[in-house]
Parts: structure tokens; C-alpha cells; sequence
């Protein structure tokens, strides 16, 4: 019966840029240099590209970022936002090939570094994808995303145990990090440390009360352990959150499971 759910890699990374808060990790001193270098014109380019991205308005912003490469072809932060701007619009082809190129131009800077691996994950490229990630550790040790989406790929891998690590790091440098704990409790479910994982689960929901998939997953652990009580009640908020959320997949998924506990 049990099926798990999907592992989170930084699913909260458009709606943070449309609150306007990054939550990527600082540019380093190159791209700070880039940019005091770069005219005025391509800046101003750039950051009225953010203003659109964080409306949602993912063409626009890729146009203006365009423009700004246009006119400034080694500003590296051009090339960095509009591969986001092309990552959230659903293109990573596209924008794994604008990371590339931040890459080159500053091939220390975390950000690129970070975002290229993300994007790789996404399509499936694990070992690029784990490279990348491991490279912008190393350039900022204290990368908790980094830990966190890294801990995905290990677990894409099959090796929960390097994955419980990596995603135990996330949780040591952001204690409130929801995504994390879920996917140390994905990782510890496929290790069948079901306790540890309900924790886990537990700790996500508290953190993030609209986390369908954590009570999706508990439920489906305390099913297993027999608590069908808890199990049922779990499975319930999943469905009803995953039906407000506009996630059908998941909504039909999660009333199959509650079908089967009530036979």
C-alpha cells in the first residue's frame, strides 16, 4: 500500500522571490566587482527584471534580463536571474545553459553554482547535479539549501545514509527549515527508521502546517506501525489540503489510500 510522495527540493524558492526575500545564498566578492563594473543601464535592467519575477511575470523579466545581456554580456547576475526567471517558468534546459554561462563568468559564485545543480536535479542529470552542489559547499560551507537539494540527489541515488547527513546539516544550519526535515523523513522512511521518520514528519508539519505531503507520508506511516486512528486523520488533512492547494494528483492519490484504511 505504501507509496511514497515527492522529495522537496526548493520548492519555496518562487514564492520567497515574490515576497522579495532572497533566500539564496550571498553573491561573492567577484559578482560584487562585476556589477560595481557593469553600466548603469544593465543594473537598472536587472532589478526591474526582479520586480517582474516577483509579480510572476516570468516573460516579461526574461526580456529585460535579455536586454541587459544585450548590453553588458559579461554581467554575470544577467545570465544568474534570468535562468531563474527560465527555472520557474518550467524551461531548465534553457536555464541551466544561462547558469552555465554565470558559471563561466564567475565560477566561484555559489548562487550559479547552486541553481545549475538544482536545475540538473530537475531534469534528471543526478551526478552533475551532485557536482555542482558539492562545488558551492565547498565556495560557502553554510549553504543550507545547498545541504538540503544535495540530500535530494544522495536519495535520487539510493544513498539514504550520505542523504540523512546531508539533510541533517540542512536542519543544523536552519533549525526551521520544513523542507529538510521532510526529506530526512522521506530518507529515513526508504531506510525503514519509521520512528525517525514520523519525527521528522512531525517536525515539518509543525514548522509548516500546510505541508500536504508530511501528513500524507505520516499517515502512511502510522498505518503501517497499525494506527489506523492516526493514520486515517492524516490522510484526511492531506486530502483536503491537497484539494484546496488545486493539487489534483495528489488529492486523488491520498483518497485511494483512505479507501483502502477504511475497508
Amino acid at each position: 500500500m505504501v507509496k511514497f510522495m515527492r522529495l522537496i527540493h526548493q520548492f519555496m524558492l518562487t514564492s520567497a522571490l515574490m515576497a522579495g526575500v532572497s533566500i539564496l545564498a550571498p553573491v561573492g566578492q567577484a559578482s560584487a566587482r562585476s556589477q560595481n563594473s557593469t553600466p548603469a543601464q544593465s543594473v537598472n535592467l536587472v532589478n526591474q527584471g526582479k520586480q517582474r519575477a516577483q509579480q510572476g511575470d516570468f516573460s516579461g523579466a526574461i526580456a529585460l534580463y535579455t536586454q541587459a545581456i544585450q548590453a553588458s554580456p559579461k554581467y554575470g547576475d544577467a545570465y544568474l536571474h534570468r535562468g531563474l526567471a527560465l527555472h520557474d517558468s518550467g524551461n531548465p534546459q534553457r536555464a541551466i545553459a544561462d547558469f552555465e554561462q554565470a558559471v563561466k563568468l564567475e565560477p566561484n559564485n555559489p548562487k550559479a553554482l547552486y541553481n545549475r545543480g538544482e536545475s540538473r536535479s530537475d531534469i534528471g542529470d543526478l551526478q552533475n547535479a551532485y557536482a555542482d552542489l558539492t562545488q558551492a559547499i565547498r565556495v560557502q560551507a553554510n549553504y543550507p539549501e545547498a545541504f538540503n537539494t544535495r540530500g535530494v540527489v544522495q536519495a535520487g541515488r539510493g544513498d539514504f545514509k550520505a542523504a540523512i547527513a546531508d539533510l541533517t546539516q540542512a536542519i543544523k544550519l536552519r533549525p526551521n527549515y520544513a523542507d529538510a526535515f521532510y526529506n530526512r523523513g522521506k530518507a529515513r522512511t526508504e531506510s525503514k527508521d519509521v520512528n525517525g521518520a514520523i519525527a521528522d514528519f512531525t517536525a515539518a508539519i509543525r514548522l509548516d502546517s500546510d505541508l500536504a505531503e508530511a501528513y500524507g507520508n505520516r499517515g502512511l506511516l502510522y498505518a503501517q506501525t497499525g494506527n489506523k486512528t492516526s493514520a486515517l486523520q492524516d490522510l484526511q488533512t492531506a486530502a483536503k489540503l491537497f484539494q484546496q492547494q488545486g493539487n489534483r494528483e495528489g488529492y486523488q492519490e491520498t483518497l485511494s489510500y483512505i479507501q483502502q484504511l477504511q475497508r
